[in-house]
């Protein structure tokens, strides 16, 4: 019986590496992966750190990792479009494909969908996967595993953005650097937006979002981006502001970095389970607010756009560790160390 490792997060906090059975194929449209690729994401370091998002709790122990890219080792009988020795990009949510929400084409909403990492479903730290042909995309010539891992973040910045309906001419604001800030960065630098001001906590991702286009770029420690937008907007304020840092006190600036009739549009994961608003001044403004739910069939998309731009996504990977150090990168990133963007992890 051959074996693989797996990493299970046991506890907050804890990870614990074990053996378990290589998974086989059942479905005749299933695939096995061998993984070679994962990335740490916020909504990993949640699960981590308190054990839940909102009313997703882990219950028993879970593997984590939902952003991961691998060599396809067999396939299924009727397995069309993916084929042995194939590098992919792993579409995390397997939705239903039957409700109401499926057939709109919204799976990302879909109510049933199994995605990777979220209790109960077991994630992608762990050496081989079953996945549908329908959730892999092949990664095109020239781009490889690490590509295919940013492929994931990246598409939730462009599905963003396709919800906020963006203008060209439009200023925007974001608040949060990190990967998925830096992939809406890159959206409506791509859409055509004019004034771009972003703001974080962590210099090194402020001077990357320099590299793709930011005009302003404001340390969280040290100065208000509502007064700034203020003052270079004439107090008028940004046509879109983005959340992508899941704090409070980002929520709260949303309200006030947006024009009248502007559009707010939510992308982060708080860690709480309520946020607060300031509803007169939202009344006031009447502004939109736009909630985004992962992504609907962008992840092809972000790999085109990787492949044809001439823009360094790769140098925000700046850490990775081996599969044995999951729990060290982990706390890494959950402790915002060490100017990290991306981290992944190696398999």
């Amino acid at each position: 019986m051959k074996l693989m490792k797996v990493a299970y997060l046991i506890g907050k906090r804890k990870i614990e590496i074990e053996e378990e059975k290589i998974p086989e194929i059942k479905d005749d449209k299933d695939v096995l992966v061998r993984i070679k690729s994962v990335g740490i994401c916020g909504s990993d370091v949640h699960y981590f750190l308190e054990g839940k998002i909102g009313d997703q709790i882990v219950k028993d122990k879970i593997i984590l990792g939902h952003e991961a890219s691998g060599q396809v080792i067999e396939v299924g009988k009727n397995v069309k479009k993916i084929k042995k020795g194939d590098k992919v990009a792993i579409e995390p949510g397997i939705s239903c494909g039957q409700c109401e929400s499926c057939k709109k084409g919204k799976p990302n909403t879909c109510p049933y969908v199994k995605f990777l990492g979220t209790p109960p479903i077991n994630g992608a730290f762990r050496e081989y996967i079953v996945m549908p042909e329908e959730n892999l995309i092949k990664i095109p010539d020239g781009l490889g595993y690490d590509e295919g891992v940013l492929s994931e973040p990246l598409a939730i910045g462009i599905y963003s953005v396709k919800l906020s309906q963006i203008e060209i001419g439009d200023d925007v604001a974001i608040l949060g650097v990190g990967p998925i800030g830096l992939s809406i960065l890159f959206s409506v630098k791509e859409s055509g937006a004019n004034k771009i001001f972003v703001s974080d906590l962590i210099e090194e991702r402020l001077e990357f979002a320099k590299t793709l286009g930011a005009d302003f770029t404001i340390d969280a420690k040290k100065d208000d981006i509502v007064e700034i937008v203020k003052n270079f907007t004439n107090d008028r304020g940004v046509d879109i502001t983005f959340e992508a840092a899941g704090k409070k006190e980002t929520f709260r600036q949303v309200v006030h970095t947006t024009k009248i009739c502007g559009k707010s549009v939510l992308v982060g994961i708080p860690s709480e389970d309520i946020v607060e608003f300031q509803a007169h001044i939202m009344r006031r403004k009447e502004l939109k607010l736009i909630n985004v739910r992962r992504s609907a069939f962008c992840t092809e998309i972000a790999l085109n756009m990787m492949k044809k731009s001439k823009l360094p996504f790769l140098k925000m990977i700046t850490h990775r560790y081996p599969f044995e150090k999951i729990e060290e990168a982990l706390n890494l990133v959950s402790e915002y160390k060490d100017g990290v963007i991306k981290c992944l992890v190696s398999l």
